[in-house]
């Protein structure tokens, strides 16, 4: 079992958040995260969220204020939950879960370094277990109270969702287009297959909401067995949550729907003009989205009205309506051109042009970037987005991303070329 890590207590919270530049108590959205919000999850008032950004941030709901920030994977905060007892978990790119005290600096507790991002946590009912998936398609079960882990096989390819039964049995659901039903300790109890590629699971009243990439959602019994389905629209489902007999769901073009269960009947739809939707939770009073811009929102659960801004936080105050600042409207998500913002997912890319790999101040890159031998110009910029992060910058917290149009790379290096100094 790893040893617990030692932990620092903070002690002002709110000093801290609003050191980082977190919003302030008035703000009705949610707003922090440097890049996409990728988790999200809502217990008794709270809210946690995990970012593209590498920290995860303790919100209050009602108050829509930060009440503490962690930091500590290297990488993707891919997963997050909030734990029975007022802890947090979170986990990450690197492979790793963390568990946190509510205003820490450091996790009391860390899993070994993975082999593969952690796709999803899940706690059970009672509050005992944490359940983790992963891209490589294992399970991860860990017992809070000794904190002794037990891995097993699920999935042939990566776990697409992951939730708890209230009769604390888990469901997961893998790129594998199977369905999965696992016992206490992680054995199998009942497998089946799906229709389509799923993208998120939750659970409503013992049963499970699956959204699918062709545009459905369906309920399914415990077993497995097909229950009324719901095709919503032509684009993919990427995002769901549940709490008693209300679904939410939201589609790849940031469209949301909230629906009663258990005949999925809709009850409001939410257009999709704040952008691309990566995550949702369903708080005490709102429908919390995660954006790709790093803003949660917040919306009525009674008519879907906005509870904030409900619009988008990119920044275009460099467009000059050339093709390049469209392209680089993608890349602003996480980047920026002036040299004081250290608070996005990416570095800074003021003065990029010259300038070696890694060496940006103020961003802490990942080792394998500091090894490699590149300085940024017309030619590396072009090749980056030719061959994707992946090929090009192996190593890097990147999202994997091309620009296969050559006209596309050309205008994006001129954009920085006038702009980046």
């Amino acid at each position: 079992m790893p040893a617990p890590v030692p932990r620092r207590s903070l002690p002002r919270a709110l000093a801290f958040a609003a050191a980082l530049g977190l919003a302030p108590a008035t703000a009705q959205d949610l707003l922090g995260h440097g890049g996409p919000v990728g988790a999200l999850d809502s217990r008794d008032g709270r809210v946690l969220s995990g970012s593209f950004d590498t920290r995860s941030i303790l919100w209050h709901e009602g108050e829509a204020r930060a009440l503490s920030v962690q930091r500590f994977h290297e990488g993707n905060v891919t997963a997050v939950a909030l734990l029975a007892d007022g802890r947090l978990a979170t986990g990450g790119q690197d492979g790793r879960i963390a568990l946190w005290q509510a205003e820490a600096r450091e996790p009391d507790f860390i899993t070994p370094p993975g082999d593969s991002p952690v796709a999803a946590l899940s706690l059970t009912p009672d509050g005992q277990h944490l359940a983790a998936a992963f891209w490589d398609g294992g399970l991860l079960q860990l017992r809070l109270a000794d904190l002794a882990l037990h891995r097993a096989p699920a999935h042939r390819d990566r776990v697409t969702g992951l939730a708890h039964l209230p009769d604390g049995r888990l469901v997961s659901l893998g790129a594998d287009w199977r369905f999965m039903l696992w016992g206490p300790g992680l054995e199998p109890l009942a497998r089946a297959d799906l229709p389509a590629l799923p993208n998120g699971l939750a659970v409503s009243r013992g049963r499970l909401a699956v959204v699918f990439a062709d545009g459905s959602l369906r309920l399914f019994a415990p077993d497995g067995t097909l229950l009324p389905e719901r095709f919503l629209t032509d684009r993919p489902l990427v995002a769901v949550a549940a709490r008693g007999d209300l679904v939410a769901a939201a589609a790849i073009d940031g469209t949301l729907w909230l629906l009663d269960a258990p005949e999925l009947r809709e009850r409001l739809m939410i257009d999709g003009t704040s952008g691309p939707v990566w995550s949702l939770a369903l708080g005490e009073a709102a429908l919390l989205s995660g954006g790709n811009d790093g803003a949660i929102r917040r919306w009525s659960l009674a008519d879907g009205t906005p509870l904030g801004g409900g619009g988008t936080t990119t920044d275009i105050s460099h467009d000059d309506g050339s093709r390049g600042a469209e392209v680089w409207r993608a890349c602003a998500v996480c980047h920026s051109l002036t040299p004081d913002d250290a608070g996005r997912a990416g570095p800074s890319l003021h003065g990029v042009m010259g300038r070696p790999i890694a060496s940006a101040p103020g961003y802490d890159f990942s080792p394998a970037l500091r090894e490699l031998d590149i300085i940024w110009d017309a030619r590396t910029i072009a090749e980056l987005f030719e061959f994707g992060p992946e090929a090009y910058t192996p190593g890097s917290r990147m999202p994997e991303q091309r620009l296969s149009d050559p006209a596309d790379r050309a205008a994006l290096v001129a954009f920085l070329a006038r702009f980046s100094d």
